[in-house]
């Protein structure tokens, strides 16, 4: 009865690990493997084995459960170790490490530690490591301190993880560049790995590799240069990189006999990714060409007129030259790149200005005055005060150096203009001034008349000799009277007065002679008098009609 109790216990268990072997195969989609035999490793005098087992593919595996008897000969099926919840994370990371590292080695020395460094992290059944070391024989002590040393790395250098970080960068000058950092959750802390460790593969979006490609093989840790393709001043890059088969993590693959024996732990391939990706906004690299037209204020104009230069600013477009205005990267952000145009009134020139490439290197400068540009559009110079009567043309230039690298300076392609463009020049006229009239002098104080010549004053006429007067005729003797008492004496006058009737007979002309004499005189100085008025009049004449004349000058 005991016996039929214990045979039926015994059918359970077999079966319960039949399906629970059944189980694991078709869930986890176990590829049926045959132990077949040893690996490197030592044999003890008593039969144990202290090494690797071979499997029919080639592989190899240490042992995860001492005690139990060899799984030579029996089909296995691998797993992944996780899905059999048998291991802590750290334990996983440890025997990870281990198989990666030693399970795979053809060296017995070496895979006798790595055996034993594995029944020490999983369990010695109860044993210590020196007693399973001694299977070695003469190696033991060597195999053992492999073995402690095995064990001390993987507690340091094992993992639980690989994860990649990638980093896209455009300069301020528009070069660009990808990195992928590669950092591995290890047991004894995260760690960065070294640059060039492993390879991986990089693609691209709106950027190149120098040699044009989007897709290129890249190493972790390393600066890849990248050149964007985008036309326009700013440019967004993106990039996604992928490495495969890296060493890393507690992934674990373990051979589970379908019988009772050993499980193993395989030798698996490096098999952990790490993926990331990055993008980037920022300046194009493309260099650009700023272009300027130009057009006086004022193409004729006066002395002392100010006047300035309207600018119309672009870019030229042209193969390999940004065909927008460029930008740099502010500490604000995206900022468009200035650039400073000094613009120079040359003039003024005597003769009419001809179009040339250059300006003459004597060119006279009126004035000179510059303008902060950020971008196109219509701009105006500040004013320039003209002088003097000629020909002035405006000439401008714009010098990268005047910008600074860092804020696009060098992107910023040089611009000249031409000389003597018909749109820049301004002339300059004289005024007219008109004759001066000679200044009339003060009239010439008109000379005076001359004095007429007094007329000799005539000569008083001699006065007329009084007449004698007549002699009173002797009286005649008159006969003698007798003596009669005297009569009154009577006065003898002229005849004219005694007789007025008698003055025009002529028998009295001695008494018209003054009378006549005086008449003359008077008339002699009336003429003189008179020649003088005329004269004077005449002389005023002259004159005025001088002084009409100068005024009609």
């Amino acid at each position: 009865m005991t016996h039929r109790i214990t045979t039926l216990i015994t059918s359970f268990a077999v079966a319960g690990l039949l399906f629970f072997f059944s189980a694991i195969h078709l869930a986890t989609g176990a590829h049926a493997l045959s132990a077949v035999g040893h690996g490197p490793g030592y044999l003890s005098g008593d039969g144990w084995w202290l090494g690797t087992y071979a499997l029919d593919d080639g592989s190899h595996g240490f042992c995860l459960q001492p005690g139990k008897q060899s799984p030579t000969g029996h089909e296995v099926d691998l797993v992944a170790g996780s899905s059999l919840d048998w291991y802590t994370q750290e334990q996983a990371a440890k025997l990870a490490f281990i198989s990666r590292s030693w399970a795979g080695t053809a060296d017995r020395g070496t895979a006798a530690a790595g055996q034993l460094a594995t029944w020490m992290v999983a369990g010695l059944d109860g044993a210590t490591a020196a007693s399973y070391a001694a299977r070695a024989g003469a190696d033991a002590a060597t195999v053992l301190g492999w073995a402690h040393s095995m064990v001390a790395d993987a507690g340091t250098l094992g993992s639980r993880s690989v994860t990649a970080s990638a980093i896209a960068e455009l300069g301020d000058d528009g070069d660009g560049r990808v990195r992928v950092e590669l950092t591995v959750d290890r047991l004894g802390g995260a760690e960065v790995l070294p640059p060039r460790k492993h390879w991986g593969k990089a693609t691209l979006v709106g950027a190149t590799f120098e040699d044009g490609s989007t897709t290129a093989d890249i190493q972790n840790g390393v600066d890849i240069p990248i050149v964007p393709s985008g036309v326009d001043a700013s440019v967004t890059v993106a990039v996604d990189a992928g490495f495969v088969g890296l060493p890393y993590g507690d992934r674990l693959t373990v051979a589970i006999p379908r019988g009772d024996a050993q499980a193993l732990l395989v030798a698996v391939p490096a098999d952990a990714e790490a993926r990331a990706e990055a993008g980037v906004t920022g300046v194009s690299p493309l260099p650009f060409q700023p272009t300027v037209s130009t057009v006086t204020s004022s193409a004729v104009a006066e002395p002392g007129a100010r006047i300035s230069d309207h600018l119309t600013v672009g870019v030229r477009q042209e193969d390999g030259l940004l065909p927008t205005w460029g930008v740099w990267l502010s500490p604000d952000g995206l900022a468009p790149v200035r650039a400073t145009i000094r613009s120079r009134l040359l003039g003024p020139f005597a003769d009419p200005i001809v179009e040339a490439e250059d300006a003459p290197t004597d060119a006279p400068t009126a004035c000179e005055v510059e303008l902060v540009v950020a971008g196109t559009g219509a701009y105006e110079t500040p004013e320039c005060e003209l002088t003097a009567a000629g020909h002035y043309v405006w000439v401008e230039t714009i010098a990268p150096e005047d910008t600074p690298a860092a804020e696009g300076g060098s992107r910023l392609r040089p611009w000249r203009s031409a000389f003597g463009v018909a749109s820049e020049i301004t002339r300059i006229d004289a005024p007219e001034v008109p004759e001066n009239p000679e200044e009339p002098h003060d009239p010439e104080e008109p000379e005076k008349p001359e004095e007429p010549e007094k007329p000799a004053e005539p000569e008083k006429p001699a006065e007329p000799e009084k007449p004698a007067e007549p002699e009173t005729p002797a009286e005649p003797e008159v006969p003698a009277v007798p003596d009669a008492p005297a009569p009154e004496q009577q006065r003898i006058e002229p005849a004219a007065l005694r007789q007025p009737e008698l003055a025009s007979t002529g028998s009295d002309t001695t008494a018209l002679i003054p009378l006549v004499s005086a008449g003359g005189a008077a008339l002699s100085l009336g003429t003189g008098f008179c020649g003088l008025a005329l004269r004077s009049r005449d002389r005023r004449a002259a004159v005025q009609e001088r002084r009409t004349a100068t005024v009609l000058r």
